[in-house]
């Protein structure tokens, strides 16, 4: 029966063709991201005498930072600042539609369907989260970087412990990044393939070369607005389906019906095991730690925070971000009920219509909507924006962390102007020339996927519970926060977790149990002898019980390790005295514990005091005497 179902699946997969209006949607997203770059580099800069504060400061700007604003270029942004700051002049509804841009990429689109298809709705849960997260960045985080106006959020770790920490941090995400980026572009690329036949890697290539090229030109605003439409496209593009497909098979309630009947149905699962893949303590747990360290402290969530010309403009911009990514995660998430709804009966990946589980949606897509002219073009193009927009946003982000934290934090250069714009746009291009060149071995490598993996919850985990520790516990001294403990601690025990699980997975000896699906109501011709929709598990009891934790607890396992083990060390070795610490380097919901002597000390951290508006500080009942100082904050790091 081999044959028959082999032409039958051809039959079905001619239907995955682009029409003319398809190209015509998909190209015109690809031309109107190198306009934003074009506009926002040639017609829409600051000029030589604009400053970027709106209350006019300048006169207040010390000699060295009137220079640097009245340096210019004939290319792109006039300063730097403008290029990965936007002069700090953006606005909050903008920069919250590019964070909600930055989280969603191509894999969000497709996998969080996917997952609900396969696991059930217990997933959805993670809203809550998402929505504990914005009040704790908020309140905890956000105010420190606001007050501190930093470039970059691992200068940070520089006044709170020393330069060392900054390092390990920094060349952590640059690392991580670099083996994201082709991933960002492969994904999208292979379901382009897919309804195409167009080459994977011609097609990654050009939309890498628009994405360098807007992001040359533009620097941070034309990632924000190119974002901010890129998103509107994506979320459109996948409410569309939605609501075609609600309709088509008759209702929501259909499709709940269908949902509890096949047992997708699932939001309390209390179960106490942490090896099960979805729970609610899992999600609600692991979720808040994953997002809380993830946009507290990455440097490209800050980047944008630090944007925006104060802190109320910030938390606004926060909370619309978090509100409109609990209400997309919410859609794809529905997304997979109706997936499930469609396929109760006759599931694609059993009789090998589709390959992954990823490729569901896209299947879906074309099966449901391809007739109907431009809507498959609107899906892919949406896909595809999700993946620009991340891409410019890793782009431009790590360019900023290699002047910042590489040349300058690590390597102790004082480049000019000049040589800063070089470094900056020269990163741009060569990091996205690298993406290109490991589109050609990445779905060779399955190793770079678990290294990826690996990697990304050493940082998640790594880094938020240094800058936890840092901003929550006043006492931590550098040792606690390096060394031999605290952060290498976190990353070794979490990376051993994880790269231990993924190299389990891969010898088969962890399987995810999905849950059952049926072909009862597939036709004849695509079933076969091997077709199987009841697979056996592997017995995962002699597995090392850390490698068959659920992902969701990596990242809380992580931060709590450096958290726990960084202050018994600080105490062992010293605890910092905290009549001498900056308060502005304690996240101020501490502040009212703080001794009233570190009060004196409040702003010695800040380089440029002076610089910065008063607007952007946190407030505090507990006088402050400013014209008390005792020196740096590095040099009150008394053990």
């Amino acid at each position: 029966m081999s044959a028959p179902r082999s032409t039958m699946s051809d039959t079905i997969r001619e239907m995955y063709q682009f029409g003319v209006v398809d190209y015509c949607m998909f190209g015109g997203m690809l031309i109107l991201s190198a306009a934003c770059g074009i506009y926002f580099g040639f017609f829409k800069r600051t000029t030589a005498n604009s400053t970027s504060d709106p209350e006019d400061e300048q006169d207040h700007l010390p000699a060295d930072v009137m220079s640097t604003k009245k340096a210019t270029n004939t290319f792109g942004s006039a300063t730097i600042d403008e290029y990965l700051l936007g002069s700090r002049r953006l606005k909050a509804f903008p920069v919250a539609m590019s964070l909600l841009a930055g989280y969603i990429s191509g894999v969000t689109i497709l996998g969080t369907p996917a997952e609900i298809y396969n696991f059930g709705t217990q997933y959805w849960l993670i809203v809550v989260p998402i929505l504990l997260m914005g009040v704790a960045v908020c309140s905890v985080y956000l105010p420190v970087f606001c007050s501190l106006k930093l470039n970059s959020s691992y200068e940070y770790l520089e006044l709170r412990f020393n330069p060392y920490v900054r390092s390990m941090a920094s060349v952590m995400f640059v690392i991580n990044q670099m083996l994201f980026l082709p991933m960002v572009i492969y994904v999208p690329a292979l379901a382009f393939n897919q309804v195409t036949g167009f080459n994977v890697y011609v097609i990654g290539a050009i939309v890498c070369v628009v994405c360098i090229f807007y992001t040359l030109l533009g620097g941070i605003k034309a990632v924000v607005f190119t974002d901010a439409w890129q998103v509107v496209v994506m979320f459109i593009s996948v409410v569309v389906v939605v609501i075609i497909g609600t309709i088509a098979l008759g209702g929501p309630d259909v499709i709940w019906d269908r949902a509890v009947e096949g047992g997708r149905i699932d939001f309390f699962n209390f179960t106490p095991s942490m090896y099960e893949r979805q729970t609610f303590w899992a999600v609600l747990i692991g979720g808040f730690f994953y997002w809380t360290s993830y946009n507290a402290v990455n440097q490209t969530m800050v980047q944008r925070y630090m944007s925006l010309p104060n802190l109320r403009t910030a938390k606004i911009s926060i909370y619309l971000f978090v509100i409109g990514t609990g209400i997309f995660v919410s859609v794809c998430c529905y997304t997979g009920l109706l997936l499930y709804g469609k396929y109760y009966n006759c599931d694609p990946a059993s009789v090998e219509l589709v390959t992954t589980s990823d490729q569901l949606f896209p299947h879906y897509v074309m099966e449901s909507v391809g007739h109907l002219r431009g809507m498959p073009g609107l899906f892919i193009a949406g896909v595809f924006g999700a993946a620009l927009s991340s891409l410019s946003v890793i782009l431009n982000t790590t360019s900023g962390v290699l002047l910042e934290d590489i040349l300058k934090g690590l390597f102790r250069v004082k480049p000019s102007s000049l040589v800063a714009n070089v470094v900056v746009r020269g990163s741009v291009v060569v990091l996205g020339l690298a993406a290109m060149g490991c589109l050609f071995i990445v779905e060779k490598l399955d190793g770079i996927l678990i290294v990826s993996a690996t990697l990304a919850a050493i940082g998640n985990g790594t880094t938020g519970g240094i800058f936890t520790l840092g901003m929550l516990v006043p006492w931590s001294n550098t040792k606690g926060a390096f060394t031999l403990f605290g952060g290498i601690a976190g990353a070794l025990l979490s990376g051993w977790i994880s790269l231990g699980s993924q190299f389990a997975s891969g010898a088969g000896r962890i399987v995810p149990h999905k849950l059952p699906v049926s072909v009862d109501g597939c036709i004849a011709e695509l079933i076969t002898n091997t077709t199987n929709v009841n697979p056996s598990y592997p017995d995962e009891s002699s597995v090392f019980p850390l490698y068959r934790l659920s992902y969701h607890w990596i990242t809380p396992i992580g931060v709590t390790t450096v958290v726990i083990v960084g202050t018994i060390v600080s105490f062992i070795t010293g605890p910092r005295d905290l009549r001498h610490i900056d308060p502005e380097l304690i996240s101020p919901v501490l502040h009212r514990f703080l001794p009233r002597e570190s009060f004196s000390y409040y702003g010695t951290a800040n380089k440029n005091p002076s610089y910065f508006s008063t607007e952007m500080q946190p407030q505090t009942n507990i006088p402050v005497d400013s014209n008390v100082r005792y020196g740096s904050a590095n040099e009150q790091n008394v053990h």
